[in-house]
Formats: structure tokens, sequence, C-alpha cells
């Protein structure tokens, strides 16, 4: 397995590690543990600086073992609130914001420290507890071990507050919304990747590559799932004494079912499929969809606030409102740059890649026409989704100025099924004016 392919796989790997709730404060328990174990054979109080020993008096044995007790039973107690307190929040995120919100809530770190900190003071009282009476003539070490849980019992009464403000904050449909989109702004380069930002690599025009004289091979799924990611340096890094181009039929976000053709490779003589077979390997599929290379998705995190909100359950057209203001944010943000070319070519081996790509349009549509729809009999949200494509209209060209001038012409057309006062109708066509010369 190349480089390239377990560097790929990796993403995927630590992608699925930052959305567990169980990484980091494992991490933080297992720090917990080596600093119980180094205040109890390595470090003393006499090491300490003058001014901090004051903050480490010494006590008795007793002393610490009813503080250590105390400072357990408190924190276990706290660990079980914060994870009540999150089970609760993700319930509300599912229902409100719709299940595929609640990535977001457990890549949350804020939570996660929370928990390990919580976790892993209960479990240094405990291992303190379990080694004091083999300790009773360390002085050093008992005085130290209290003075860390006392230290400990502080931060935990300050963080336990700070959950509590923050869990009762990120429920917030305004906080949500803004965390989604950070999160794509924050993932832009992952979200539109280009290889050909290479020196060795040159985009071409489409129809350029031609394997009329090569050999097909085509290569399948062996198992299902959605495309997290591709390494396409994989496929444009293959001998030229093999092979002459490769064209991949999918990309990141598509369903795959088993038995589906993923790669065409075009050889310069016949070969097997199993000689290439190992390519699929630069191809992950996973079980869900992630945003590693997956614009569309960040994207319909977005959408899929707006719709829950137009649902009759819900009816919260403002919220709606405050997506579409982030979603035509995020279109101005994709549109000022360049998207990957369909078609690349390896300058020192002419090997050619031809693979499907993410459009300015294709965002386009999935950022409103969903949303347009479910709004058709609600003025408000339809006045304000012409108003942004108004505003995003001057900053495409070609052909992704037509595909919002083609949304606008579909919202006004739909209005015009509704029954509507003479200020919303006047409302909609002034909103409408900018696109009537498109």
């Amino acid at each position: 397995m190349s480089l390239r392919i377990i560097t790929a796989r990796v993403r995927v790997f630590w992608e699925s590690l930052s959305t567990s709730y169980w990484f980091i404060p494992v991490m933080m328990m297992l720090c917990s543990v080596a600093l119980c174990y180094t205040c109890l054979s390595v470090f003393e109080r006499a090491f300490l600086p003058d001014m901090l020993r004051p903050l480490v008096p010494e006590v008795t044995t007793d002393n610490v073992q009813q503080l250590l007790s105390t400072v357990a039973g408190a924190m276990i107690t706290f660990t079980s609130i914060a994870f009540s307190m999150t089970l609760v929040a993700l319930t509300l995120a599912s229902n409100q914001f719709g299940p595929r919100l609640i990535r977001n809530f457990m890549n949350d770190k804020s939570t996660q420290s929370v928990l390990g900190l919580m976790v892993s003071t209960f479990l240094f009282c405990l291992l303190s507890l379990h080694h004091l009476s083999s300790m009773s003539e360390n002085q050093d070490a008992i005085s130290l071990l209290a003075g860390i849980t006392v230290f400990f019992a502080i931060t935990d009464c300050v963080t336990i507050v700070y959950f509590i403000h923050h869990v009762s904050r990120s429920i917030q449909a305004d906080q949500v919304i803004a965390n989604c989109y950070s999160g794509f702004c924050n993932s832009m380069d992952g979200l539109l990747p280009k290889p050909e930002s290479n020196a060795d690599l040159q985009p071409v025009n489409e129809s350029w590559p031609g394997h009329d004289d090569s050999f097909a091979v085509e290569l399948y799924a062996d198992s299902s799932g959605y495309v997290q990611t591709i390494n396409y340096a994989s496929f444009l890094a293959l001998p030229a004494v093999k092979v002459v181009g490769c064209e991949i039929h999918i990309r990141s976000g598509d369903h795959v079912v088993n038995g589906d053709r993923l790669v065409t490779v075009y050889s310069r003589q016949p070969v097997e499929a199993d000689t290439f077979a190992s390519l699929c390997r630069a191809i992950v599929l996973g079980s869900d969809r992630t945003p590693l290379q997956d614009p569309e998705f960040a994207i319909s995190q977005l959408v899929e606030i707006a719709l829950r909100a137009l649902s009759p359950g819900i009816n919260d057209p403002h919220t709606a409102i405050t997506c579409i203001d982030k979603l035509t944010a995020a279109c101005v943000l994709i549109c000022q740059r360049e998207f990957p070319a369909n078609t690349l070519i390896n300058k020192n081996t002419a090997v050619w890649l031809k693979r499907r790509t993410f459009t300015f349009e294709g965002l386009i549509d999935t950022a409103y026409a969903q949303i347009r729809q479910a709004a058709s009999a609600q003025p408000a949200v339809l006045i304000h989704l012409l108003k942004n494509l108004a505003n995003l209209l001057p900053r495409c060209t070609g052909s992704a100025s037509s595909a919002v001038a083609q949304h606008a012409k579909s919202i006004y057309a739909s209005s015009q099924s509704l029954t509507l006062c003479s200020n919303d109708q006047s409302a909609l066509d002034t909103a409408m004016l900018p696109f009537k010369q498109t």
C-alpha cells in the first residue's frame, strides 16, 4: 500500500476519532494515571519552588483519605450530570436540527474535554486511595496528592459552571448555524482539493484524452458505502509503460453498492483487473458521509436546518432565513475559488485522469433548490431568497450567473400561485428586478 493511500485512510480515521466522545477523555485519563504514579514514586514536595510550598501544606493520612473520598464522590456525580446534559443536548439537536447535525455536537472539543477532566479527576482520586495505605510514611507524596486533588476539585467546579453555559448556548439555533458555517469556512481547502496545484500536473481540455487504441480495465466496488475520500494522486502516479490514463466514475459523497463501477483504467496492453485492484484502496468507503472532500455535505447541513424550520411541525421561518444568509455567504466564498479541473495530465509521464468534480452550479442547486420548494407557501422566505440571490448575482459569471438567475425565476414563478396582498406582491416584484435583464 503506497504512502498516498495510507495518508488518505489516516485522514478518514482521524476524522472518525475527532467525532467520538471517547478519544480525548481516554487520553486525559492516561495522563491522570501518569500524574498519579509520578507523585507516588518520582516527584516530591521538596522539589517544589518556595513560592508554591504554601499551596501544598503537610497533611495527615486520615485527612487525605477523607479529601480523596469526598472529591471522588463529587466527581462521579458531576460526571453523571455532564453525561445527562450531553444526552439531552444530542436529543434536542436530533429532533430540531436533524440527525446529521449530531456529528457537529460530537466534534465539540469543549464537551469532550469537560467529560475527560471529570473522569480523569475521579480516576486520579481512585488510584491515590488505592495506594494511600502503602505510603503512610511518605509525607511528601501524601501532601502532594492532597494539593493536586484540591487543584483538580477547584478546576472541576469552574468547569461544570462553564459546561452548563456551553451546553445551553450550543443548542441555540443561531449558534448551531454559525458553527456549521464556521466549520465550512475552516475546511475550505479540504472541501475543494486541487491536485493540479502540483507543478507536475496540468489541467487539460476535458475532451483531450483519447483511448481508442488502449485496453479498458473496469474496477468494481467490493462493498457498499459512501465515498468518503479519493486520493487522486495515486491514479496520476501510475507508470506510463502500463497505463494510458484513468477515468473515475464516482466522487466524494456518492453512495455505491457492491458491484458498482468505480474506475476504468486504460492500459497499453491486455491485463487482468487484479493487476490494478490496489487502486480501489485509494477510494475510501464508509458507512456515512464526511466533509473531508464533500462541500455539498457541509452545505446540506445548513439546508437540513432550514428545511426542518420550514416544516409544519416547527414552522420557524426566522431560522430558515438565518440559514439562507449563511448559505449565501458560503456561496460567495465558493464563487471566488477555482474549482478542480475535470481532466488532469501528469506532464512527466503523460498519464491522464478524468473524474467527476463539484461545480459551482451544482453547489448552488444544493443550497437553494430544496429551500425554494419547502418555502413555496412562505412569502417572507421567498422574498429573502430573492434578495440573497440578487446579492450573489454580481459576483458570478457565465453559467454560474445563469444558474442563480434560473433559481430566482423559479422562486418568482412559485410565488404566482399564492394569494398575496399588494404589499407582498410589490416586495416580490422589487426583489425580482435585478433578474429581469438576465
